[in-house]
C-alpha cells in the first residue's frame, strides 16, 4: 500500500510539473495559438524562448525565385499571428518574392491602455526629457502578478530575437521587420543597434507620448536600416507631424506613404500594403 501511494504521489508531481511548463509556454505565446497550429500546420514554426517557453509563428516562404529576402511582422497588441491583414499579407508578400514570418502579441494590460488613452490628446513632438520616469504596469494575468514595463518589453524582444535567428538559420540574409499599430514602437526599439537589418516598416503606427517625442533622436543616430511609414487617411495629421519632426532633425532613410488603409488594417488591405512594402524593399 505504501508503494502504491508513493507512485501515485510521484505521478501527480510529474504531471503538475509538466502542466506548469505547458502553462508557462502558453502564457507567452497565447492560448489561441494551438488553434492556429491546427489550422495552418504547414506554416507553423515554434520559436524557442527562455526556459521552457516557446511562441508560435506562421511562416510563408517566397513563391517567386530568386527570393528578395524576408519580413518579420509583429501583430498589433491583442492580435494573433493570423489576425487582421497578417494572413493574406503572408501570401501577398510571398507572391512578390519575400518570405514572411508573422508573430502574435498578447493584449496590452489595462493599466498600459489607460495610460496611452490619457496621452493621445497631448500635443505631439515635445523634446524628450533627459531622465524619463519608469512606469510600473500589469503584464499578463499570471496569478494576478504585476511586472514592470522592462519585463514586458523584454518578452517582446525575446520573440523578435527568436524570429530573426530562425530566419537567419534558414539562410535569409536580407531581413526587415514590420510592426502593426502599437507594435511599431516595439519593433523600432528592437531594431536599434542591428546593423544587419534591411529596414523597419510602421504599419498604421501608434506611438506613446514618450516615443513620439524621442523618435527624431532615436533615428538620427547612425543606423544601416531605413524606415517606411505607411498609414491611411485617418492618421494623416499624425503622419504629417511625425514626418515634420523627423525632417527638422534631418533624419535620413525615412519615407512616409499615404495609402488607402483601414485603421486598424484589415484583410482587404493586404495587397496594397504588400505592393508598397515590396517596391520599397526593392529600391
Amino acid at each position: 500500500m505504501g508503494w502504491v501511494l508513493w507512485f501515485l504521489f510521484v505521478g501527480l508531481a510529474v504531471g503538475a510539473q509538466a502542466s506548469a511548463q505547458e502553462v508557462r509556454a502558453m502564457s507567452l505565446s497565447g492560448m489561441a495559438e494551438w488553434a492556429l497550429a491546427e489550422a495552418h500546420p504547414e506554416q507553423v514554426v515554434w520559436l524557442n524562448l527562455a526556459g521552457d517557453a516557446r511562441a508560435l509563428s506562421l511562416f510563408q516562404a517566397e513563391l517567386v525565385t530568386p527570393g528578395r529576402g524576408a519580413l518579420i511582422v509583429l501583430a498589433n497588441e491583442g492580435q494573433n499571428a493570423d489576425e487582421g491583414l497578417l494572413g493574406p499579407l503572408r501570401r501577398a508578400m510571398a507572391e512578390r518574392g519575400v518570405a514572411v514570418m508573422t508573430l502574435g502579441l498578447g493584449a496590452a494590460p489595462e493599466k498600459l491602455r489607460r495610460s496611452r488613452q490619457q496621452v493621445l490628446a497631448v500635443s505631439p513632438v515635445q523634446p524628450r526629457a533627459s531622465e524619463p520616469s519608469s512606469v510600473m504596469i500589469d503584464v499578463g494575468e499570471v496569478e494576478g502578478g504585476v511586472q514592470d514595463v522592462s519585463s514586458y518589453l523584454a518578452n517582446v524582444r525575446h520573440v523578435l530575437d527568436a524570429a530573426f535567428e530562425a530566419l537567419e538559420n534558414q539562410g535569409y540574409e536580407r531581413i526587415a521587420v514590420a510592426g502593426v499599430g502599437w507594435s511599431a514602437e516595439h519593433v523600432t526599439d528592437w531594431a536599434l543597434g542591428r546593423d544587419t537589418l534591411a529596414g523597419v516598416v510602421w504599419l498604421a503606427p501608434k506611438f506613446s507620448a514618450e516615443q513620439r517625442s524621442g523618435l527624431p533622436g532615436l533615428l538620427e543616430t547612425e543606423r544601416a536600416w531605413r524606415v517606411l511609414d505607411l498609414h491611411g487617411a485617418s492618421q494623416r495629421a499624425e503622419g504629417q507631424e511625425r514626418a515634420a519632426a523627423l525632417g527638422r532633425q534631418q533624419v535620413q532613410g525615412y519615407q512616409r506613404q499615404l495609402l488607402a488603409l483601414e485603421n486598424p488594417p484589415r484583410f482587404a488591405d493586404a495587397e496594397r500594403v504588400a505592393s508598397r512594402i515590396s517596391a520599397w524593399l526593392g529600391r
